[in-house]
């Protein structure tokens, strides 16, 4: 593979891992305090829907972990793509492995794995590049990108990942920041297969829209998250299920993963592309 096509090939791995890593980068307790948990009429009163988001708040932070399915579409920027992640995600402290999987990002980079893995643990992201791109990194085939600083001031990934840096994959802390919304609303029941919820939604911050599934158990069963920034739409649909699941995650051996940043600097990115 030549430098141009390898650095590629590390810059759009590196774009799906800073996705996976998002879990760790911000904790907290959602600024919000448990309440009791609201009735469900047809259409609740604003208050009432506050309520019932801060009651999945409440048992969504003690849980601790889930299993999930993510689907990441990104759309309006030259790092237009998609991914889709299944594994187990805990949060206090963030933590992930997860199967990446109908990944346009790995797809059109020559040797890129076709599913590969994603741990996140300590602040850092691990992705398994797979045995060929293994070749140029002396035989080790995780790579490594810190929560802080992952572009790098590259400008490929800095498109790849545009966006990205505001949604936040803890369920907790993002029902903590909805139940604070100017203005909570209360969508009404929903229902997807076998699944039966209520909807609400609101915006937390500019820019940034947030959709919950509330189950009859009072869990989050499903999040939609949508943001825009820098010129990008980001849609971020996570189903949860399984909570207090074990989230017994570790990272790769030292011996086995290589720095991204370092990767870049022995390429020659500097910025540029290559």
């Amino acid at each position: 593979m030549s430098r141009s096509a390898w650095k590629r090939a590390a810059v759009a791995l590196a774009a799906v891992v800073v996705v996976a890593g998002l879990a760790g980068c911000e904790d907290g307790d959602g600024g919000t305090k448990p309440a009791g948990a609201a009735a469900t009429p047809a259409t609740q009163s604003p208050e009432e829907a506050v309520k019932a988001v801060r009651a999945a708040y409440a048992k969504t932070a003690e849980a601790k972990s889930a299993k999930v399915e993510m689907r990441l579409v990104v759309s309006g920027t030259e790092g237009a793509g998609s991914s889709t992640f299944t594994g187990v995600q805990g949060w206090g402290p963030s933590v992930a492995d997860l199967k990446v999987t109908d990944s346009t990002y790995l797809a059109d980079v020559p040797g890129a794995p076709v599913e590969t893995r994603a741990i996140a643990t300590g602040g850092a992201t691990y992705m398994d590049v797979g045995a060929e791109q293994a070749a140029q990194t002396g035989g080790k085939r995780w790579m490594r990108i810190d929560a802080e600083g992952a572009a790098g001031g590259d400008q490929l990934l800095t498109q790849l990942t545009a966006g990205l840096s505001t949604v936040n994959q803890d369920p907790a802390k993002e029902l903590g920041l909805l139940a604070e919304a100017p203005a909570v609303k209360h969508l009404g029941p929903v229902t997807d297969s076998d699944v039966t919820a209520q909807a609400y939604e609101g915006e937390p911050a500019a820019g940034k829209h947030v959709e919950v599934w509330i189950g009859t158990d009072g869990y989050p069963v499903r999040m939609i998250v949508r943001t825009e920034a820098d010129r990008s739409l980001t849609k971020l649909t996570t189903d949860y299920t399984d909570y207090g699941t074990g989230a017994a995650v570790q990272a790769p051996p030292a011996t086995d993963t290589f720095d991204f940043m370092e990767l870049l600097k022995k390429l020659g990115a500097g910025g540029g592309q290559g």
